[in-house]
């Protein structure tokens, strides 16, 4: 099978697409879940007072 320059850098830039796409969904992900346990975490501490 033979690909030509055009396709492979088109299958290089798809490639580097998904895995920049699923770094910045992890770390959004990872952010919410952050500030949604931090925020039930300040809330327990504000009702102690």
């Amino acid at each position: 099978m033979y690909f030509d320059p055009g396709t492979g850098s088109i299958i290089i830039q798809l490639i580097l697409g998904f895995i920049a796409g699923f770094g910045a969904f992890f770390v959004a992900f990872r952010t919410k879940i952050k500030s949604f346990f931090s925020r039930k975490k300040n809330n327990k501490n504000d009702k102690r007072k």
